[in-house]
């Protein structure tokens, strides 16, 4: 089947039915990566125009940031097809309307034709979501990453020690990641106690939890990247 485009008219009304009423984005490319359907959210997660006929097109003919992972793109789908099994790929790149990188879990499946052969592939993506042990223990729910601050309580580099700090790193691990003294650490964590009229970690930590910092990543860590993972 290689070589032959996939339209959308050969797609099941169910399969469109259910893309189009799913939240999450999803896609359906064939075999030479040529998407032939996709559904309202993934327009929007592509931050495509509306109205944009993006039957026939590949990623390189819409312009996204997705396109400096082309190859690894291309090759996971050929592995879906050739080894007609799931992957799941998590790509932290700029994504939807505000441009903002984010990291997203994108679910790719072989998808068959009626009469069973593998003709492309399938894909559901969902903003990652991060859960610890310790919150399942406590009976949490996962959270999305958050890279914007609702005031300016924290200046950035305090926000940088805030989260390796938050997060259970020593002074020491801090310094290392930060490239910076460790002693410059416990002088910027010792300010953040007084400016936050906190005494122990603990406080501190609740502290963070209670403006919702325990969700913040610097902006910097958040590195445009693509790999498996499942």
């Amino acid at each position: 089947m290689s070589g032959v485009a996939l339209k959308r008219e050969a797609i099941s009304d169910q399969i469109i039915y259910m893309c189009e009423n799913n939240p999450n984005p999803c896609h359906i490319r064939d075999s030479e990566h040529r998407y032939a359907y996709i559904n309202p959210a993934m327009a929007e997660l592509l931050d495509l125009p509306k109205g944009f006929n993006i039957e026939g097109k590949q990623i390189t003919d819409i312009h996204h940031w997705m396109a400096i992972f082309l190859d690894d793109i291309y090759q996971h789908d050929k592995n879906v097809i050739d080894n007609k099994s799931a992957i799941s790929l998590l790509i932290t790149s700029a994504f939807g309307r505000e441009d903002i990188v984010q990291p997203y879990i994108f679910d790719i499946q072989p998808f068959f034709n009626d009469k069973g052969h593998v003709v492309g592939t399938m894909a559901e993506a969902k903003l990652c979501r991060f859960f610890s042990p310790l919150q399942y223990a406590d009976g949490e729910s996962p959270i999305t990453l958050t890279m914007n601050m609702p005031h300016s309580y924290f200046t950035e580099r305090e926000l940088e020690v805030i989260f390796f700090t938050y997060h259970g790193l020593s002074s020491k691990e801090t310094a290392k990641r930060l490239k910076i003294s460790h002693r410059t650490v416990e002088n910027r964590l010792c300010n953040l106690y007084q400016k936050t009229r906190v005494n122990n970690i603990y406080q501190f930590r609740e502290f963070c939890r209670d403006i919702e910092l325990d969700c913040y990543i610097p902006t910097n860590l958040l590195v445009p990247s693509i790999r498996v993972i499942g």
